[in-house]
């Protein structure tokens, strides 16, 4: 599949996708963004507001405020009635043990917890800080009944790729901060979107939300000889278990026909010479 067959098999699942689509993926080799479709519509984070809330934890770390190793004690009222990683009950965990549940296992008491330590207004300024201009986090998530996290949680598919692309050069906090944050979207468990479809062993950095309403995935596929980075949000205000099987499955089909047309320019790279100096994957983690 060439460039131009690709885009009109994107533009068609956009367009047969229910609800809202906001789709844009940039190759981090080149520098160019081949496609997007709405990346600047703002929707409901769902659980990409624990983007905003990891920024918020690093650049406290960044700034020797507060250390990885802290720990502070988790009380059962914080505890949500669903949670896995903290059933055991109230327990004392280290600040990495926090960012690592709530991204790897996307847990919203861990999300919670940092919400508490660090506050809405320092989540939001660090969010204002580093150029993720329409991400709000105004609530915590997944606690009330009305799901007040879908309506006042806020963010775009741009603001997500300025996130990655920053993480991926090394733009965004030190060094040592951006892979940490890197090997934690590495670890993320979900696949049920972008490597539904995907046989192969591959790196992706990743971050999923199905929810309600909300159904996104955002990350970056980290091939042998290019790199690119992905983000679709879909908005479906009719949620039903139909809609969000829709929804992954319309991800993973765009998911899978990027990777194969990347995978056709793989191969015509391995027919060059090989150059020790390449830039291709300086950020393998």
């Amino acid at each position: 599949m060439d460039h131009v067959g690709l885009a009109r098999m994107m533009m068609d699942e956009i367009h047969a996708a229910g609800g809202i689509v906001s789709v844009i993926y940039k190759d981090f080799d080149t520098g160019g963004t081949p496609f997007q479709f709405a990346p600047d519509y703002v929707v409901p984070s769902g659980d990409l507001a624990k983007i905003a809330i990891l920024l918020a934890a690093l650049c406290r770390v960044a700034d020797g405020e507060m250390t990885l190793d802290k720990c502070v004690i988790v009380p059962n009222l914080w505890i949500n009635y669903d949670s896995v990683a903290f059933e055991r009950g109230q327990m004392s965990y280290s600040i990495d043990e926090l960012l690592s549940w709530m991204i790897v296992a996307n847990e919203d008491t861990a999300a919670n917890v940092l919400i508490e330590i660090l506050g809405l207004p320092y989540i939001n300024q660090c969010c204002q800080r580093f150029g993720l201009a329409n991400t709000r986090v105004e609530c915590r998530l997944g606690q009330t009944k009305v799901q007040d996290d879908l309506r006042l949680n806020l963010t775009t598919a741009q603001d997500m790729l300025t996130f990655f692309e920053g993480l991926y050069r090394n733009t965004l906090l030190p060094r040592p901060l951006c892979e940490y944050a890197g090997r934690l979207f590495l670890r993320h468990r979900c696949h049920n979107g972008f490597t539904r479809y995907i046989s192969d062993d591959i790196y992706t950095g990743r971050l999923v939300s199905d929810r309600e309403t909300v159904n996104h995935e955002v990350g970056v596929f980290y091939l042998r000889y290019v790199d690119y980075f992905l983000a679709i949000c879909n908005s479906d205000p009719v949620s039903t278990p139909e809609t969000r099987l829709a929804s992954q499955r319309m991800r993973a089909r765009i998911a899978n026909a990027v990777y194969n047309y990347y995978l056709e320019r793989e191969d015509a790279i391995r027919t060059q010479p090989y150059q020790q100096n390449a830039p291709y994957g300086e950020n393998r983690y």
